[in-house]
């Protein structure tokens, strides 16, 4: 008789063990929040979403209110009314408040209660970001698109969050080149960026293999620049260009969910699609054509004639109407993979070389940065360039962003000149590449800030970005594939805390997070490759 009590304690005991790990392992789940919140205190109590449920929120607020209801309604079928009324109960309450002024502008407080929600902020885009937080503490079903029929309990743990961002930069380069994407995947490439908190995306608009906007003034680089020759077979559906009005949508929609479009428009290098309509502009004078990325060279030789004044004006209207279109204050300019043997060749080039006291091609390329470099600041923007852009001399109010991770000392050369700097390098940013080189943990593991950089010098690292070249996976699902879940990573190193950082933590959100992912339809890599080192 005592072995059997003795049995059934034991197993008593085992079945509560099991049942707080339960618990424990609800709780974790239930804040879950990617990327990691600066500062959350859980209390007890849950606040229950139902169809009395309201949202509060004054004038300013109201498209803010609006997005958060159209995010509620379809999984819960309730209607979600809106009101300047700061009802007591039952309300999600939105408030700019200037008593928060101190904080930064992307910054919020996220206060839930068993009878309201807060969320508080000084800035419209601090609203937004405390909105992702509350809806990533909701089951993963609250994001179908349909009525959920699983009896879903709408249930948000009581937190406290004080939250703001790390850096300022936190990106996404999509490449259109090589690739051309639609208007609506781009708008769903947002979507994702903002439920987390990413905030830059870094469309690469042209290059050897096609130019994807719309120039009036230039109406051949889309007439002809943009399409591949038949003789290629080339799907449609992977050529094409941005009309203006497609890039005011576009930027339109950015602007809604804090997301600012920042356009590259490559030079002097990586532009086949533009010496395939004007050949002039180049050194031999052609012909040109441009073809996909794997039917001919990777880089090529021919690039713009820098002793030619049409180059510039070429170059100056161009940007003139990419200005008019895209509000961003970065105007990326390549820069990178630039041959010089043209230039080398070219009695033109060699005169402006020799006029301009410069020692070589190298300082050559210099010289053609900083004179862009004019234009943009005189058109009140600011220039970006792949880290290129340093050799031969780089501008004192350049901003580098360093993508060629092989060089250690990039980083610390750009910010001890005092240059503003964006980390890519391809050690741990670039998810062209396959999980086996840069997996999920690899990527969290990166530093933003190298070692030998001192805390006052960080101040000139603007951020991260996470790169993706469309040569290799060219549908939207095999894009799906290759960031995610391993821009999850670059999104947690560009808005936590330093100190936040682990391992451990972000693997289990990582997990639970993809639930989440698979009701917003997104084909990601298989979960296995997040255990990997």
């Amino acid at each position: 008789m005592k072995i059997i009590f003795k049995s059934v304690f034991l197993l008593l005991i085992l079945l509560g063990s099991l049942n707080c790990k339960q618990q424990a392992k609800e709780t974790r789940q239930s804040i879950a929040i990617i990327p990691q919140v600066a500062e959350i205190n859980q209390t007890e109590g849950v606040f229950q979403i139902n169809s009395k449920t309201k949202i509060s929120c004054t004038k300013e607020l109201k498209a803010k209110a609006e997005q958060l209801a159209a995010l509620l309604r379809p999984a819960t079928a309730y209607s979600f009314p809106i009101s300047e009324t700061n009802h007591k109960r039952n309300v999600i309450s939105l408030v700019l408040d200037n008593n928060l002024n101190s904080l930064q502008e992307e910054a919020y407080t996220l206060e839930v209660l068993p009878h309201r929600i807060n969320i508080k902020a000084a800035s419209i885009s601090g609203i937004l970001y405390g909105i992702q937080s509350l809806r990533q503490l909701l089951p993963a079903a609250i994001e179908r698109k349909e009525i959920c029929k699983t009896n879903e309990l709408w249930e948000i743990p009581c937190v406290s969050i004080t939250d703001s961002p790390r850096f300022k930069w936190r990106g996404l380069m999509l490449d259109c080149s090589r690739t051309f994407w639609s208007v609506e995947y781009v708008k769903r490439t947002i979507r994702l960026m903002s439920l987390y908190k990413m905030n830059m995306l870094h469309l690469h608009l042209t290059d050897d293999q096609g130019w994807r906007i719309e120039i009036e003034k230039y109406p051949e680089l889309t007439q002809k620049g943009a399409q591949f020759p038949e003789k290629w077979n080339e799907p449609k559906a992977r050529e094409g260009f941005y009309s203006k009005n497609d890039i005011r949508e576009i930027v339109d929609y950015a602007t809604q969910h804090n997301v600012t479009i920042v356009p590259e428009i490559e030079m002097p290098g990586h532009t086949l699609a533009v010496l395939a309509c004007y050949p002039e502009l180049s050194c031999t004078g052609g012909p040109f054509e441009i073809h996909p990325f794997f039917k001919g060279p990777n880089v090529h030789e021919d690039i713009f004639c820098v002793g030619n004044e049409k180059t510039f004006d070429f170059i100056e209207n161009v940007l003139s109407e990419v200005f008019e279109m895209f509000p961003s204050e970065y105007i990326h300019i390549g820069g990178d993979e630039a041959p010089k043997a043209r230039w080398e060749a070219c009695q033109k080039c060699q005169a402006r070389l020799k006029e301009d006291g410069l020692k070589d091609e190298h300082e050559l390329q210099s010289w053609f940065i900083k004179r862009i470099e004019k234009f943009v600041s005189a058109n009140g923007k600011k220039l970006i360039g792949w880290d290129e852009i340093m050799e031969g001399g780089l501008s004192s109010t350049a901003n580098v962003m360093y993508w060629r991770g092989w060089l250690k000392d990039v980083p610390e050369k750009v910010i001890s000149e005092g240059n503003n700097i964006i980390m890519s390098p391809t050690s741990h940013c670039y998810f062209d590449y396959k999980y086996e080189n840069i997996s999920t943990m690899k990527a969290y593991r990166f530093n933003p800030v190298p070692d030998n950089i001192t805390k006052e010098q960080s101040k000139n690292i603007l951020g991260l970005q996470a790169n993706f070249w469309s040569h290799i996976d060219r549908s939207e699902a095999g894009v799906d594939k290759q960031l995610f879940p391993r821009i999850l990573s670059i999104a947690e190193l560009g808005w936590s805390p330093e100190n936040s950082k682990d391992s451990t933590l972000f693997k289990e959100k990582v997990f639970i997070h993809l639930d989440r992912l698979k009701e917003l339809n997104v084909n990601y890599y298989p979960d296995s490759t997040i255990i990997k080192n």
